[in-house]
């Protein structure tokens, strides 16, 4: 019982967290400078313009969230995808499929890293 509850309670923060960003001003960005890899090195760091990303997500302004960053809506797409399974695990419909997660994740840290290095090499990143 305990698991569902914790379940129900992430999907209504993450839903709450979305719809949080559509009320995050894009032109009052950029805000305090958070990213410690930012501030140690002065290059944008993989996730940079995420926040904005996801802002514009929430909008509806799927052009403007690639702009930021382009992976953005396929970001999107797996924390509900993990959500879902993590859902049907819970209500006793299957296990959940950690090697196949843990080969998402890492599939997704290396494009990731790909994209911030094509970004680099174009001068895509933000600043």
């Amino acid at each position: 019982m305990r698991s569902r509850w914790l379940w129900g309670a992430t999907g209504l923060g993450l839903v709450a967290l979305f719809v949080s960003f559509r009320f995050v001003e894009l032109g009052a960005l950029p805000g305090p400078d958070l990213c410690l890899f930012h501030r140690l090195s002065g290059v944008a760091c993989p996730s940079c313009g995420l926040t904005r990303a996801f802002a514009a997500l929430a909008r509806g302004e799927i052009r403007q969230a690639l702009r930021y960053h382009p992976l953005a809506p396929i970001l999107l797409a797996e924390v509900a995808l993990v959500w879902m399974l993590w859902g049907r695990a819970v209500q006793g419909r299957g296990n959940f499929p950690r090697r196949q997660m843990t080969a998402m994740l890492l599939a997704t840290a290396a494009l990731a890293l790909a994209v911030w290095v094509g970004r680099a090499l174009l001068g895509g990143l933000p600043p």
